[in-house]
């Protein structure tokens, strides 16, 4: 009985951290892994055609993207990838796990996928590695698409502002209680009804990563807002945004649209920070007609 208490509250608080190799056994349906630079990187890939790499936001996962491969694999490669050092492929190894050190795994990744000329998707800090890998790699974007992302300076959510600050992130690191846990997965939803069964769990679960609370405000601090760098894409673009965003501002999809030459942006009156999770279908119609037309 006195064990089981313990247990619970041990949940409850997030206390400690999961190895991947449990994780792996308790979140590898649909999923494969992929050995990069030493690292096994999950991936959930599904369908064939023209390659759409699809990077999630902060302390996400692949299975954020998981309404997309459903609607879009008839006609797309749908590939989307734990991004480090969240969820199941965790931090770097022997180096800090910055966004720029990020953007090049990341192009390790494509290499070893073969991927040479494809379409790329980012949601929240999944765009901001997006557009940045454009920046570095543009002969290898064919069409990019920015749902909800970071680029322009803003107060951050009080989630990033855990992880990041000095003195609390050495708490963060040994705890993640899940009233915060459900708190940050219903601030991303307009409707938390949405959310489907077992979302909240995976997102504790998958935080709790054995060195993933302690590589996060490395990879959150060395972030730039220079708008200067988002205006020389090039790439064909569409910009998506749910109005109802309480962690991204919506003012900043328009500043993506002002930026970047010839984009377009598409906004959801009714859906928040993650759209393609709260409304997979609506949004992959919209994304399938731009990387088709």
């Amino acid at each position: 009985m006195v064990f089981t208490a313990f247990k619970q509250a041990k949940h409850f608080l997030g206390i400690g951290d999961i190895s991947a190799e449990t994780l792996k056994a308790r979140y590898s349906q649909d999923a494969y892994y992929l050995k990069v630079q030493g690292i096994d990187v999950r991936i959930k890939e599904s369908g064939q055609g023209e390659p759409l790499l699809v990077l999630h936001g902060f302390s996400s996962s692949a299975d954020t993207w998981d309404g997309w491969r459903n609607e879009l694999s008839d006609q797309f490669r749908v590939i989307a990838i734990d991004v480090p050092p969240f969820a199941i492929t965790g931090p770097l190894l022997h180096t800090k796990t910055t966004p720029d050190v990020v953007v090049h795994f990341i192009n390790a990744v494509v290499e070893k996928l073969g991927l040479t000329h494809f379409h790329l998707a980012g949601n929240s800090l999944g765009g901001y590695l997006s557009w940045n890998y454009t920046l570095h790699y543009p002969t290898k974007v064919k069409k990019l698409i920015l749902i909800d992302s970071a680029g322009y300076a803003k107060v951050a959510p009080l989630a990033v502002v855990l992880m990041r600050g000095k003195g609390i992130r050495h708490l963060t690191k040994h705890v993640a209680p899940l009233p915060f846990i459900i708190q940050s997965v219903r601030s991303a939803y307009a409707d938390s009804s949405r959310i489907p069964k077992g979302t909240i769990r995976r997102y504790q679960d998958l935080l709790r990563r054995e060195g993933t609370r302690a590589a996060i405000a490395d990879m959150m601090r060395g972030m730039s807002t220079d708008a200067k760098h988002i205006k020389a894409i090039r790439t064909p673009t569409l910009i998506m945004w749910g109005a109802k965003d309480t962690w991204i501002p919506p003012q900043h999809g328009k500043c993506f649209q002002r930026d970047i030459a010839h984009s377009k942006l598409i906004t959801y009156d009714d859906l928040g920070h993650i759209p393609m999770e709260e409304d997979p279908k609506r949004t992959a119609a919209d994304a399938r007609h731009f990387l088709t037309r």
